[in-house]
């Protein structure tokens, strides 16, 4: 027995310290292989081709799991916009012998992205069809954040696979919170698949952060051209469909329409960074479009149209029903007004909103008009109030005025001076007599 063991030590000694010895030279290949000295030469090609500075920390071999070139601390352009902190290319081992190489991954860590960057990346050169030297298999980015005046990006993984001349053949974009998930799938003639999914996930635009419950689309992506026709969703409580379509080959532009049913208003508002003067459930159908030369502009020109109507809400700041009791001054701040419904027609034009034969009805009272709000939230408008009282009917005409935030609303002039004659005639009774009779003259076209 003894001496069987030591033939086996003896018979696998050799094979053995081999293999310790290659792993130990594995492991220390990225610091015994000398490659700083190609820094130099390599940010220089790459600025070159790139047509901006390109400066690279550090760079090694390493051999295992498979041997691999690793880049660190890149960073690209003036005041690097686009940086990577590692950058890993590893080719196909069997390829290096052959003709053709193979790349068989390139991947990237920690890549920081600003909006100057995009102009980079617009502007680097396109392969040229049978001038590549070797050929890309699969391109990962890990832990991308990227940073947008108009737009609030999470921190995103994304995972493209490669064909010849570098032509993608599918592609796969996932949020690092698991949140939201985009897929894209060539179908040839330069058209390709795209479905979106998502959950629990906020809309990435700094000035409308919607969130969304869930969220589906499928649809296509072809040249400068994403067409969304089937848009699901769920939000605030409420459901969303629609379309949408986004050109950007020749300027900017975007199209669709949406259909949301009961959503909740208050946190909607809140998360649109207005105030929840109204509450209620939202009900609504819009057609949106906008046109510009560059995406910045698209907001400034984005038009939208639609019917709307919130359903047991209140308009909480102002008592309408006060009306009818108005003295000469203004209606006070603190009211409320519940409604059954309000329901107006939206007109939308940039930042600015006009709202058209604007109906709130509830037991006690009915009033209609039209408003709008100023892009610095300025309100100014015209409501006739009806209110049942004990004697009646009364009609009270009001001028909407402050801001959005503070809403003023008070006697329209003409019913403050028929309010006025009608108190020195006969106080008390005169005065909702005097503005009543006004409100004939000045009634504003709304609900009846």
């Amino acid at each position: 027995m003894i001496e069987f063991s030591r033939v086996a030590r003896g018979k696998w000694f050799w094979p053995t310290a081999i293999a310790g010895g290659v792993l130990v030279v594995a492991l220390a290949a990225p610091f015994l292989v000398p490659l700083r000295g190609f820094i130099p030469e390599l940010a220089e090609t790459a600025s070159m081709r790139i047509g901006r500075p390109v400066s690279v920390e550090d760079m090694r071999l390493e051999i295992l799991p498979t041997p691999r070139v690793a880049l660190y601390g890149i960073k690209v352009g003036k005041g690097a916009p686009l940086a990577i902190d590692e950058l890993r290319v590893v080719p196909e081992v069997t390829s290096l012998l052959g003709e053709h190489k193979v790349i068989r991954l390139v991947r990237a860590d920690g890549v920081r992205i600003r909006e100057s960057a995009l102009r980079i990346l617009n502007s680097m050169p396109k392969p040229k069809e049978g001038g590549a030297t070797a050929r890309v298999a699969r391109v990962e980015l890990r832990n991308v954040t990227f940073t947008h005046r108009f737009l609030k990006v999470p921190p995103f993984d994304a995972r493209i696979d490669l064909g010849l001349g570098y032509a993608p053949e599918s592609a796969v974009l996932t949020t690092v919170d698991q949140a939201f998930e985009a897929r894209l799938e060539p179908q040839g003639d330069g058209a390709a698949r795209v479905a979106l999914e998502a959950h629990g996930w906020r809309l990435p635009v700094r000035v409308a952060p919607l969130m969304f419950e869930s969220l589906e689309a499928k649809g296509t992506l072809q040249g400068g051209r994403l067409e969304l026709p089937a848009v699901e969703g769920s939000l605030y409580g409420g459901t969303l469909s629609g379309s949408f379509q986004l050109d950007w080959s020749k300027g900017w532009r975007l199209g669709g329409n949406a259909d949301i049913a009961q959503v909740e208003l208050v946190p909607l508002l809140r998360d649109l960074g207005k105030p929840a003067r109204l509450s209620g459930l939202l009900d609504a159908q819009a057609v949106f479009s906008s046109r510009a030369k560059g995406a910045a502009q698209l907001g400034y020109a984005f038009v939208l149209d639609g019917p709307a109507a919130v359903k047991g809400g209140s308009w909480h700041g102002v008592d309408l029903a006060r009306a009818a009791e108005l003295p000469l001054g203004k209606l006070p701040a603190d009211g409320e007004t519940p409604f059954e419904e309000l329901s107006a027609k939206v007109a939308l034009r940039g930042k600015a909103i006009r709202l058209e034969e604007i109906c709130a009805r509830s037991p006690s009272l009915v009033a209609g008009g039209g408003a709008e709000i100023a892009p610095d939230g300025a309100l100014s408008g015209l409501l006739d109030v009806s209110v049942a009282k004990t004697g009646g009917i009364v009609g009270v005409p009001l001028a909407l005025g402050g801001t959005l935030s503070e809403p003023s609303v008070g006697l329209t002039r003409g019913a403050a001076i028929g309010a006025l004659l009608g108190t020195l005639l006969l106080p008390g009774v005169g005065t909702t007599l005097g503005a009543t009779a006004v409100a004939k003259l000045e009634s504003v076209p709304g609900c009846k």
